[in-house]
């Protein structure tokens, strides 16, 4: 509705009028490109020495294919980063797997918007995305990657932040919109030019007559004119901003911590509410990382792991994002972290080289571990001299 300190409420109904809300795009490009950001790499067992290492890149083109080129058009960044946008603002992002006549997985397909749809009583997913390419083709539950944001109906699908949040971000679109209303003339003054003296009696016929002039000053006002001239000695009255329009000023600020709710980002990044103490910063960091991003990692390496690995072979291997990009920090404490790994024999010198993109040394793949400490009985403690070892 519209008039005397009213304004017109804006619905948001869909992911491209929510990305034009500032926090909303910048929740989304923070947690897409967080993701994205990060190693996605499948892993094999090795059962002799019980650690996990990368799968042979000449014999399984996986890792090639979700971390540099996935398909034709797309790179491996761009199809998680992607993938993850979708989860979130259309409530289901689904990857489609090609192999090769020898049954090896060739291509990831991120289908379109909207161009896949589910049968909840065949189970069965119907693709026809003419961008890619996939006409009517069907796909059963096991066949097909599929990343659901928070779902309803027991994980059958899942729906978009944007629709929970949907009240949310009608009323920061709304603020916006009023925003602009507002600072569209450049701040420039409005008022009244009258005489109030001027109004004679206060008949039925006058108070008419009021009501006449008072429609007359809304349209005008509506129509954009600034300064009004009305009968009378000339005075004039300016027309300060309302109490409405100051209300929904203030609820930007506040409008920003709710989007943030919805989308589980910490209001420091997107910029607002920005602590000066390092404490709170990083501890913010902490909090984004635990809450925010490793749900949606540890969706990412569930849905992996069970689409593109056979059951027979599962515990064999596993698709797993490296965290260590996401704790980069200062050169100092970064040098303090090496030595201690070292130190504590948890990495060798060449780990840390081969990391930096640095030449092996000689001798660097030797094992350290700190001697400095001893059993509380050991004869190093209490002053005595050990036994040597026998030659």
């Amino acid at each position: 509705p519209s008039g005397p300190g009213n304004f017109n409420v804006v619905e948001v109904g869909n992911e491209y009028q929510a990305t034009k809300i500032a926090t909303v795009f910048r929740c989304v490009e923070i947690l897409s490109a967080g993701v994205a950001g990060l190693p996605f790499r499948k892993k094999r067992l090795n059962r002799a020495e019980g650690y996990f290492l990368d799968v042979d890149g000449t014999t399984d083109r996986t890792n090639y294919l979700i971390g540099v080129r996935p398909n034709s058009h797309s790179t491996g960044y761009e199809l998680i980063k992607n993938a993850v946008a979708q989860m979130h603002l259309q409530g289901n992002a689904y990857i489609v797997p090609r192999y090769d006549l020898t049954g090896k997985l060739s291509e990831l397909i991120l289908c379109s918007p909207r161009t896949v749809s589910h049968d909840p009583v065949t189970d069965v997913y119907t693709v026809n995305d003419l961008y890619n390419g996939i006409f009517g083709e069907t796909f059963l539950p096991n066949e097909i990657i599929h990343l659901r944001n928070m779902s309803l109906d027991g994980g059958r699908t899942g729906i978009s932040t944007i629709q929970y949040a949907a009240a949310a971000l009608g009323i920061q679109a709304t603020a916006d919109s009023q925003t602009k209303t507002i600072f569209a003339k450049g701040g420039r003054i409005k008022g009244i030019i009258g005489n109030d003296t001027s109004v004679v009696g206060f008949g039925e016929f006058a108070d008419s007559q009021l009501e006449t002039l008072a429609d007359t000053v809304q349209a005008k006002l509506n129509s954009g004119s600034d300064i009004i001239s009305m009968p009378g000695q000339a005075q004039f009255t300016p027309i300060s901003m309302t109490a409405v329009d100051m209300q929904l000023l203030e609820h930007k600020k506040f409008g920003v911590q709710e989007i943030c709710r919805f989308f589980g980002v910490h209001p420091d990044k997107v910029f607002a509410q920005q602590s000066n103490n390092y404490k709170a910063s990083d501890m913010a960091q902490v909090t984004f990382i635990t809450d925010t991003l490793n749900p949606i990692l540890r969706k990412f390496e569930a849905e992996f792991r069970a689409k593109l690995i056979p059951a027979a072979v599962a515990d064999d291997y596993k698709f797993v994002f490296d965290l260590s990009p996401l704790f980069t920090t200062d050169l100092t404490t970064e040098a303090e972290y090496m030595t201690k790994t070292i130190n504590a024999g948890v990495m060798t010198v060449n780990e840390w080289r081969r990391r930096k993109d640095l030449k092996p040394v000689a001798g660097g793949d030797v094992t350290f571990i700190s001697c400095n400490v001893a059993p509380i009985d050991s004869k190093k403690i209490q002053g005595e001299k050990s036994t040597p070892a026998r030659k």
